[in-house]
């Protein structure tokens, strides 16, 4: 296929395919045909799978494993729950409602959270299946625990995912390349230099981040990073200054013409 090793997201999608598949599949043989426990495989299966291809986790790739590390309590937390709550149909639709809500809630604290709550619903939901089964909760959390261990590895050690540019950097850029034409704006205007617009392009706007990484939450360190999209919505649109006239006059206005080509009296004459 033309192109496809200049693409930067599909190059990310094999990096980040190998990297769950090596998590996944060491966790799972191991348990399975060298430990023999069905249970601690399931679960050293599932979890690389779900906070690594279900999730939307932001970051390179110690960010990534850092993040892993820091959710691996509340899935444990989760796993605990669901075994405990599968002892019946209601008790686990009742905690499912309960989880769900809170999970999709948790998306308010800004893009980041939202980004994990798939992964750690899915924890809940594979606790929930039955049968009820409360005494392999210790092999389910050993389980549990080796795939984010073995998946924060991959994520920082094998094919590492580079690390995106955040907003503050942005915001930071698109002020510098302001200021940059500003100042040659000023530079033209004293010298009464000619100048014209250019898109210098400046990724300060939201939509140019990634959406795990834009200052969408109500936390206070985001609020004044949030408040430059109302300041400037358009800050690639400045002036710079340019030595080199315009390649052609501008066209004259209409009245302009109609002055020189018509006087009062005389008929007018053709454009």
């Amino acid at each position: 296929m033309p192109g496809w090793h200049s693409s930067p997201d599909r190059v990310q999608a094999v990096r980040r395919a190998v990297r769950v598949s090596v998590a996944a599949s060491a966790g799972f043989y191991t348990a399975r045909y060298l430990l023999d426990e069905p249970a601690v495989a399931l679960y050293a299966l599932f979890a690389p799978i779900a906070l690594g291809i279900l999730s939307q986790i932001p970051g390179g790739g110690r960010d990534r494993a850092l993040v892993v590390l820091r959710v691996l309590p509340i899935a444990a937390a989760l796993t605990a729950l669901g075994t405990a709550l599968a002892v019946g149909t209601l008790p686990a639709v009742a905690g499912m409602l309960l989880v769900g809500f809170v999970l999709a809630f948790g998306a308010v604290c800004g893009p980041a959270p939202a980004g994990v709550a798939p992964g750690l619903l899915l924890f809940y939901i594979l606790a929930c299946f039955p049968p009820y089964a409360p005494d392999t909760l210790p092999e389910r959390l050993l389980g549990l625990t080796a795939g984010c261990l073995l998946l924060a590895l991959c994520e920082w050690r094998l094919l590492p995912a580079p690390g995106d540019v955040g907003y503050r950097e942005r915001v930071a850029r698109a002020l510098d390349t302001a200021g940059r034409a500003a100042r040659a704006a000023a530079a033209a205007a004293a010298r009464r230099i000619p100048r014209r617009p250019v898109s210098c392009a400046p990724p300060g706007r939201p939509c140019g981040c990634p959406g795990c990484r834009r200052p969408c939450g109500p936390p206070a360190r985001a609020a004044p990073t949030g408040r430059w999209r109302t300041r400037d919505r358009r800050p690639g649109d400045c002036w710079t200054s340019s030595r080199a006239p315009p390649s052609k006059p501008l066209p004259r206005p209409p009245a302009t013409r109609c002055r020189r080509t018509w006087s009062p009296g005389s008929p007018p004459s053709a454009p």
